[in-house]
């Protein structure tokens, strides 16, 4: 996918991790869609996980809950593609998913890239 593309498919969506995630883009941060596609239940469960991994943690997120919700929401696609945006000193790290012939964004979250976020007790 070239980041021209995605950089219009996230504009399609609204929220601030999609505006985020576009600004990172096209300010040339590394980009990625991996090959082969995922099965949508399969990423809600690990990404379930994740999520509470992230907060018990006291880890930053963007959309985190949203982009669980629309993933639910998806499961009719069957499977998804995967992506990611991110950089050496970035505050961010954006997580994509999007539909398996790639013509939307499905969901989108960004994790905080902070490395003295200390372990809650």
């Amino acid at each position: 996918m070239k980041r021209d593309t995605l950089i219009v498919l996230l504009g399609a969506e609204d929220g601030d991790v999609y505006e985020s995630c576009r600004d990172a883009l096209r300010a040339g941060y590394d980009f990625e869609v991996f090959d082969g596609a995922a099965p949508v239940g399969a990423l809600v469960t690990t990404y379930r996980r994740r999520e509470r991994h992230t907060r018990s943690l006291g880890i930053r997120t963007l959309g985190f809950v949203q982009a669980l919700d629309r993933l639910v929401s998806a499961e009719g696609l069957g499977e998804l593609l995967i992506g990611q945006v991110g950089g050496a000193g970035m505050a961010w790290l954006y997580q994509l998913f999007l539909a398996p012939d790639g013509s939307r964004v499905v969901a989108c979250f960004a994790v905080g890239q902070d490395r003295d976020v200390a372990p809650r007790p």
